[in-house]
């Protein structure tokens, strides 16, 4: 959902819109999505939901592309049963020399690798605006280009944090061999104790006054 909003905050705003000539909001906005995992699906999902059509979902082992739109909920269970997207019915299926990244959208969602943009394929992008759910899926030297055609790109450290931050306390988690609940049970502990500390420290300093 971190991606949707993030987006969300630049499609709803016109003086965004108006600098890469796009009206406000999501109706009518067609998108792309390179990679359907964990990201990149529930992107799909909401993305969707706001309005806009996914026209095409690019994995590895291939692509799906449908210029009416693909359904989210349908290719998530099709994949589920049988592991690929390739076949879903209401996409056509592609090789993997067809290159969705490529296709004349208005939103691309790099959502799987970094670097899959870089100086030798910028040129052909024809998106309007890219949104880094990905990790570094921009290269900088495929940044400049991007940016002296007029693209808006989104960058990973402000729109998939969320995902960082969870990251981080997984991370963390892991490194301490507790769960969640007992994280957040020793940050209230310290916490309070600190509290009670600061307290005591006050008191005192008022009492040692008088």
């Amino acid at each position: 959902r971190g991606v949707f909003h993030g987006l969300e905050n630049f499609i709803n705003e016109a003086q965004y819109m108006s600098m890469i000539g796009h009206t406000p909001g999501w109706g009518g906005k067609t998108f792309v999505v390179q990679g359907f995992g964990n990201v990149g699906m529930h992107t799909c999902r909401y993305l969707t939901r706001a309005g806009a059509t996914c026209v095409g979902v690019a994995e590895h082992d291939g692509s799906i592309y449908n210029k009416n739109g693909i359904d989210p909920k349908l290719l998530e269970e099709y994949k589920s049963e049988h592991g690929t997207d390739s076949g879903v019915p209401g996409g056509v299926s592609r090789t993997r020399g067809r290159n969705l990244m490529f296709e004349a959208v208005d939103i691309l969602i790099p959502a799987a690798m970094e670097k899959v943009i870089h100086a030798g394929n910028a040129d052909k992008i024809k998106a309007s605006i890219i949104a880094e759910a990905a990790n570094g899926p921009v290269t900088p030297a495929a940044d400049a280009i991007l940016q002296a055609k007029g693209c808006l790109i989104i960058p990973d450290m402000y729109i998939n944090a969320g995902g960082v931050t969870v990251s981080y306390f997984e991370w963390l988690k892991n490194l301490n061999h507790v769960s969640y609940g007992r994280l957040t049970f020793k940050y209230e502990r310290e916490s309070n104790y600190h509290l009670l500390q600061s307290v005591q420290d006050s008191l005192e300093r008022v009492v040692g006054d008088k």
